[in-house]
């Protein structure tokens, strides 16, 4: 992002909005970005990940930037090119699993010990498993 680009996708944005008749390209995706970037973290983050070059300086200036072009445009999300990708990323965020998976690594298993420990625990489970099961099947005399 710099001022060069700024200037092209703030055109883009007007004009794509003045004429109906043309697909909203540049709106879409602009809109898009600016669902992604809510506050300066979320712009670091685009940023370190290179999904954004920040030619700005300042992560606030990117969130501001996207914020003043998303402010008071009109999207057809229905129409859109990016529809099954916005529909995708909600499902992902809805999902728990990912997030439950995430708070269990990072409380359990950020250590290599850890780690070693709650696979100790599993072969463990596994072993007690297949005993009792073994003994159901086929009971001392």
């Amino acid at each position: 992002m710099d001022d060069f680009i700024t200037c092209f996708i703030l055109n883009c944005v007007a004009f794509e909005q003045c004429y109906g008749h043309c697909e909203k390209f540049v709106t879409d995706y602009t809109t898009f970005m600016g669902c992604l970037v809510n506050n300066p973290k979320d712009a670091g983050f685009l940023s370190d990940h290179k999904i954004i070059e920040n030619y700005y300086g300042t992560d606030e200036e990117v969130t501001r930037f996207f914020e003043k072009v998303c402010k008071d445009v009109a999207l057809d999300l229905g129409k859109s090119y990016l529809y099954k990708l916005i529909e995708d990323v909600n499902q992902y965020y809805w999902n728990d699993w990912h997030v439950k998976w995430a708070i269990f690594k990072n409380t359990y298993l950020n250590k290599p010990w850890s780690f070693m420990a709650a696979l100790v625990a599993f072969i463990l489970l596994v072993i007690q498993s297949f005993m009792a099961y073994f003994s159901y099947i086929h009971p001392p005399k």
